[in-house]
């Protein structure tokens, strides 16, 4: 099976992050709760790890876990782009630009008021 791209990458950094604070496998593995087999196959990407893993790789070698994770890929800003109901005649630029503000709103808190303004019409 060929290893996840995010996986491998995730893998990466953690390989070098743990050689940069001069760990040997066997240490951060113990720090971690893990056998070195299992470091090793996250290390090289054939092991996936679960996020609340994520975030205690991340708090034992000292990073943020947005640290761990690769960019955005320009197909992560483009996927689900269909359903916005955009005008046919704009330029594409312009479509990346409006689903980019759309990727930025929190839309929780959105429908959280809208919730709540619900709530205050059912009187």
């Amino acid at each position: 099976m060929t290893p996840d791209p995010i996986y491998k990458h995730i893998g990466e950094i953690i390989k070098a992050r743990r050689r940069k604070l001069g760990l040997k496998q066997e240490a951060l593995a113990g720090q971690m709760g893990i056998s070195r087999g299992s470091l090793a196959n996250v290390e090289t990407g054939r092991q996936n790890i679960l996020v609340h893993q994520l975030y205690k790789y991340a708090a034992t070698l000292q990073l943020e876990p947005f640290d761990l994770l690769p960019p955005p890929s320009k197909d992560h800003f483009t996927a689900g782009r269909a359903e916005l109901p955009l005008p046919h005649d704009l330029k594409a630029k312009q479509k990346d630009q409006i689903a980019r503000l759309f990727d930025l709103v929190d839309t929780t808190k959105i429908r959280g008021k809208e919730g709540n303004r619900a709530k205050s019409t059912k009187r």
